[in-house]
C-alpha cells in the first residue's frame, strides 16, 4: 500500500504530468501523421491504377506492331519464307519515299506517343 502511495505522489506531480501529456501528445501525433500518409497512399495507389487502365486501352496497337514486325523478322530464318522475304524487300526498293514517311509515322505514332505521355507528368 506504501508503494502504491509513492506512485500516486509520483503522478500528481506537475513535472510528470507535463512529461506524461507530452508523451502522450507525441503519440498521438504521430498516430494522426501516420493515419494521414496511409490515407496518401491509398489515394495514389488508386490513381496509378486508374492510369495503367487508361493506359491499357492504347496498348493492343503497341502489342500488334510488335507481332507484325517480329513476325517479319523471324520470316527471315524460316527457310520456305526466305525467297518470299527476299522478293518483298526488292520490291520495297522501289517504294515511294511518302510510304516510308507513312510507316514512319505509324510506327513513331504508336510508340513514340506512348513515351511522350509520361514525359509530359
Amino acid at each position: 500500500m506504501i508503494q502504491f502511495l509513492g506512485l500516486a505522489k509520483l503522478f500528481s506531480n506537475p513535472i510528470t504530468k507535463y512529461v506524461g501529456e507530452k508523451v502522450i501528445g507525441y503519440f498521438e501525433h504521430k498516430t494522426e501523421v501516420l493515419k494521414n500518409e496511409r490515407v496518401a497512399e491509398i489515394e495514389a495507389s488508386k490513381s496509378v491504377q486508374v492510369q495503367q487502365i487508361l493506359s491499357s486501352e492504347k496498348s493492343w496497337k503497341d502489342e500488334y506492331l510488335t507481332i507484325v514486325f517480329t513476325c517479319v523478322l523471324v520470316a527471315h530464318f524460316i527457310p520456305p519464307a526466305m525467297p518470299f522475304m527476299e522478293q518483298g524487300w526488292e520490291l520495297l526498293k522501289s517504294a515511294p519515299s511518302e510510304f516510308w514517311w507513312v510507316i514512319l509515322t505509324i510506327v513513331s505514332g504508336s510508340f513514340g506517343m506512348n513515351i511522350m505521355d509520361k514525359f509530359k507528368k
